[in-house]
């Protein structure tokens, strides 16, 4: 039996007839829905409660249930969230707030296939048309744009029978206009700009078991790195090594944080909603990078597995204090295994797990326990040949040793005694002084090692 992935495919609407204002007053329609959703699921409705309560006549009913269904799922997550904190056993003031209900925006239009949107491809041109009824009895068509391999992959969606295409979200990216009216000085609003339909496409894969593999690629992350090195199972010679710097999400953290506490003290509270949204929006967009630049570096290599450490219980483990729990309890460990996993899974990757005791603190040339100095491991074996290296890389190549251990049954330490090579450390790039965001591809290709 295979393993299903789902995969989120993004592509822009190039709109050829129908209104664009439908789309927008659906949008607003989606986010009225979700706020009544989260008033009755508060009051202790359940879904068919709730589902006749926000039933409306200018909104599809198959869109309606979508909506209701992506607003439960919000819920949800803030209630195991709140379930985590109150099991803490000295909570800081970061208690987890509910979604909010008083928003006025948009929200994402939220359709099922067949019913709220089709997408047909085209005979002729090739192209992927779509039709999105955002009101009962009104259509919007037109063809779908994005990047070619995106819309291959959709193309290859809707013509085979072993994809099924679920779920998608319409969205929009709000431009800037200026108001011409005012006489005193050039106003600005913001209107719908270009509309982004995002398609989630799930197929079933045969994913091979970790025992199979040929190249072992463990994987350490922590506050500011994810270290990869690949080893081959047979000789455990090094295929190739790099460390992705993304401290720039542990810097974005703590401004939030600053921010959002400095309000609080002034009796601002709404603005935790607004920038609780921004943080995770932008955690999201990085993971998201890393977890691909992971999977490519991974498949470079013949019959890899990607090995993490087994994080369960860490949380409990780790008592340092207010701050510095908070700094680390907050590091999306979990999302980021997550991430790579499903699409490890998209490219039949398998991956695996592995002890994650003292990885950072041990030697992997001697196997000899060491010490640990920021981002820099000392070995203090007089007759191992690594005097220093990269602390994180270190930890790789541990967590690599312990899957071969694992997969093999062998329980003796049969360490090579040779040094790694330089780790290659890539920051990710995709500010406003840059043209577009360093690609994923370019980020793996950094760390695999140029053979004569």
């Amino acid at each position: 039996m295979g393993e299903e992935a789902t995969k989120t495919i993004q592509t822009r609407l190039h709109i050829a007839s129908g209104e664009r204002s439908w789309l927008h007053d659906a949008r607003l329609a989606s986010r009225e829905i979700f706020n009544q959703t989260i008033r009755l699921k508060q009051q202790g409705d359940n879904r068919t409660e709730i589902q006749k309560e926000v039933d409306r006549d200018d909104f599809l009913r198959n869109n309606k249930c979508a909506v209701v269904g992506k607003a439960l799922q919000t819920w949800d997550s803030y209630q195991s969230l709140k379930d985590w904190w109150e099991n803490q056993d000295d909570p800081d003031r970061g208690k987890p707030t509910p979604p909010s209900t008083d928003k006025s925006s948009a929200y994402p239009l939220v359709m099922a296939h067949t019913e709220g949107y089709r997408l047909t491809v085209n005979d002729n041109t090739n192209r992927v048309q779509f039709r999105i009824s955002p009101k009962p009895y009104k259509k919007v068509k037109g063809h779908l744009r994005g990047e070619p391999d995106a819309m291959d992959e959709l193309r290859d969606a809707l013509t085979s029978n072993e994809v099924d295409i679920g779920q998608a979200e319409l969205l929009s990216r709000k431009s800037k206009i200026f108001d011409e009216s005012s006489k005193c000085s050039r106003t600005s609003r913001y209107r719908d700009g270009v509309y982004y339909l995002h398609v989630t496409v799930t197929r079933e894969f045969d994913v091979p078991e970790p025992d199979t593999a040929d190249t072992v690629i463990g994987v350490d992350i922590n506050e500011r790195n994810v270290a990869l090195t690949a080893l081959d199972r047979e000789t455990m010679q090094t295929k190739g090594t790099l460390a992705l710097d993304y401290g720039r999400v542990k810097q974005e953290r703590q401004r939030y944080h600053t921010i959002t506490t400095r309000c609080q003290e002034h009796g601002k509270t709404s603005i935790h909603h607004r920038l609780g949204d921004k943080e995770e929006r932008f955690t999201e967009w990085v993971l998201h990078r890393l977890s691909r630049a992971v999977v490519e570096f991974a498949a470079q290599f013949s019959n890899p597995v990607i090995v993490f450490e087994d994080m369960s219980g860490i949380r409990d483990e780790i008592k340092y204090g207010a701050y510095m729990n908070r700094r680390l309890h907050k590091l999306p460990f979990h999302k980021f295994e997550t991430f790579v996993s499903y699409k490890a899974t998209w490219r039949e990757v398998p991956t695996d797990t592995v002890d994650a005791y003292y990885n950072s603190k041990t030697c992997s040339c001697c196997g000899e326990r060491g010490y640990r100095q920021g981002r820099r491991f000392r070995c203090t074996n007089d007759k191992c040949n690594l005097a220093q290296d990269h602390a994180d890389r270190n930890a790789s190549v541990n967590i690599a040793w312990r899957e071969k251990t694992k997969l093999d049954g062998n329980t003796t330490n049969y360490r090579t005694h040779k040094t790694q090579p330089q780790v290659r450390v890539v920051r990710l790039s995709g500010s406003g002084r840059v043209s577009r965001p360093t690609s994923s591809r370019f980020l793996a290709e950094q760390g695999v090692l140029a053979h004569g």
